[in-house]
């Protein structure tokens, strides 16, 4: 059975003869029993991973669920009377930006937040915001209206893709005690960028912060690369800036402007499996990640896959259970406010030394 035919067969059909449970939750989308996150879009015959950012066809979900390779799972769905699907190809919705009215350009609030709380430096904070990576705007929340930093997404046209928003001021009544969400509709999969010279490389951060803080602590050694935040762990945003770096360097941009999301792991793997690549470029990526078992387990993955990772991850010599280049940043300027402190007090504490000069006549 040919590849095309195979994404034909039905997904749901796949799942339960695989003894796998799923249930109905709204029009066209299933559940897993087990898995609230992991979902089944019978309209276009795709699931979703969302905890994990695991997508693809019914060709990936054998492989995902019975842990083989691509030609077993094709043998696997040629052997077996399957149902087919009409498939309906899902094309997201152009993101919406509400806030543009309710910016405040002066970003007062947002650059102190981040030189006071997140040790940035006011001068890289007037970079990001220069090239439109860092906002201030109003946030309404019920009845409450707060000011929030906005994290802008771009993509490969410099059109504006998603946003995150960072709240200023605590809130004990939340989580994290401070505002954290991404605007409706945005799309997952870009990542928020952020260039020096001509990128021929890639570091990948968890959050904006965590980039803007490794810039702070690298940025002497830093040339012609691209820092991507990915908003989270998301193979997504590995395949799409990848796949945007090698179009870009073979002008051909306009290749991305027709590549759905779930397709974006999936061309990456093409390449990997069909040219040399990515063994042409060993030092392509570098996962700035958190410190961690999450993000130890996501960089494993990527490599497991055959995808060459270098991994920079902040000191743990504490042993604690999660470091973030922010922490990192923090520490290192708490220490040199200290150590200018200590000089300080030594200084007022030391004895003026009096010399008199004896002149003869």
């Amino acid at each position: 059975m040919e590849i095309e035919e195979c994404k034909q067969i039905s997904i749901l059909d796949v799942a339960n003869r695989l003894g796998i449970s799923f249930k109905q939750v709204s029009n066209g989308v299933y559940e897993h029993s087990e898995h609230d996150s992991f979902r089944i879009f019978s309209t276009t015959n795709t699931f979703k991973w969302f905890s994990r950012d695991i997508q693809g066809d019914v060709i990936d979900f054998v492989r995902l669920v019975k842990g083989i390779s691509f030609k077993e799972a094709l043998a696997f769905l040629s052997e077996e009377p399957f149902q087919k699907e009409a498939v309906q190809e899902k094309r997201e919705r152009p993101f919406y930006y509400p806030l543009k009215s309710v910016e405040d350009s002066n970003c007062s609030l947002a650059r102190y937040y981040l030189t006071e709380y997140r040790g940035i430096s006011e001068e890289n904070i007037q970079k990001m915001i220069q090239q439109g990576l860092i906002a201030q705007a109003s946030w309404k929340t019920n009845e409450t209206v707060e000011p929030v930093i906005v994290f802008k997404s771009y993509d490969h046209r410099h059109k504006l893709q998603a946003a995150s928003l960072q709240g200023i001021y605590k809130n004990h009544s939340l989580p994290r005690e401070r505002l954290k969400t991404i605007l409706k509709g945005s799309h997952g999969h870009i990542g928020i960028s952020f260039d020096i010279g001509k990128p021929n490389r890639l570091v990948f951060c968890e959050s904006f912060v965590d980039l803007m803080s490794y810039y702070e602590l690298h940025q002497q050694n830093l040339s012609d690369v691209r820092l991507v935040s990915m908003e989270g762990l998301k193979r997504s945003v590995v395949a799409y800036q990848t796949l945007r770096l090698i179009a870009d360097e073979n002008q051909k941009l306009e290749f991305l402007d027709t590549v759905i999301p779930s397709k974006l792991f999936p061309l990456i793997n093409t390449i990997r499996d069909t040219t040399s690549y990515f063994d042409n470029h060993p030092d392509l990526f570098t996962l700035a990640v958190d410190c961690d078992d999450a993000g130890k387990d996501f960089s494993d993955k990527l490599s497991q896959s055959g995808f060459p990772v270098l991994l920079d991850l902040p000191d743990n010599e504490s042993g604690k259970e999660k470091r973030d280049w922010n922490d990192i940043l923090r520490e290192k300027k708490s220490d040199l406010q200290l150590m200018i402190e200590t000089t300080k007090e030594t200084l007022r504490n030391q004895p003026v030394r009096q010399t008199s000069q004896c002149l003869e006549l």
